[in-house]
């Protein structure tokens, strides 16, 4: 019997292509695992993904939606899904599926042996030669900077969106708080300093194509008040 996995992907205006990616992926993993698919619709206006959603169900696709109306944060739309998972192991990316299937499939494998309780991935120097703003790449490289030398977990790259657990480390990112973009922090940061939790990584890739989004200035504002948050509440806990 297949290992079965449920992969969570929260979106907010999502483009036309992204259920072509979910499709290429499910035809190539579903010989290896028994998947089902929730997709969190982040309060995108209109009824495009319900439309989305119901084309892959058409193919047999085991795609099911969730869908609320005001946007509420990549965080908050994954504890959304991922409280509605059925399955013991649960995968989170992107729902455009910006990582190759072969970086997928090498996650979940590592997932599926057992041993460990979450599994990140983790993006290459070769991340960096993407075409990505050379400001945000200071960004990056500053914030794994911190992470290794101040903070001493071993993931540094924690805003990888690419992310697994078993039933353990789903309670853990049950317990995240943020909303927005750090909440991969959080989860990763936390359970790196839970000595009950195995916490280990494996390196993925970025398809050809991927484009990056802008970082504004009140988003980084707000996230910088989300990391001390996190700091602080680690050290009174």
């Amino acid at each position: 019997m297949p290992v079965l996995i449920d992969i969570v992907l929260p979106c907010f205006n999502p483009g036309n292509k992204w259920p072509q990616e979910l499709e290429s992926f499910y035809q190539e993993a579903s010989q290896q695992f028994g998947l089902s698919f929730i997709v969190v619709n982040d309060g995108t206006t209109g009824n495009k993904v319900q439309e989305q959603v119901m084309a892959l169900q058409q193919k047999n696709i085991p795609v099911q939606l969730i869908s609320y109306e005001v946007n509420k944060g990549k965080g908050y739309a994954l504890r959304t899904g991922i409280k509605a998972a059925q399955n013991n192991l649960v995968v989170y990316t992107d729902v455009d599926f910006p990582f190759t299937n072969q970086s997928m499939l090498a996650l979940m494998q590592k997932l599926a042996q057992g041993q460990n309780d979450v599994v990140a991935g983790f993006r290459s120097e070769a991340y960096y030669q993407k075409k990505m703003s050379g400001f945000r790449k200071l960004l990056s490289k500053a914030f794994r900077f911190f992470i290794r030398r101040i903070l001493k977990i071993t993931i540094t790259d924690t805003q990888c969106g690419l992310k697994g657990f078993n039933a353990k480390g789903r309670e853990k990112f049950l317990n995240t708080k943020i909303n927005r973009y750090l909440f991969d922090f959080e989860f990763i940061y936390t359970s790196c300093k839970d000595s009950r939790l195995s916490v280990g990584a494996t390196e993925v890739q970025l398809k050809d194509n991927v484009v990056f989004s802008k970082m504004r200035l009140k988003v980084l504002l707000q996230e910088l008040v989300n990391l001390i948050l996190v700091l602080l509440s680690k050290k009174s806990g």
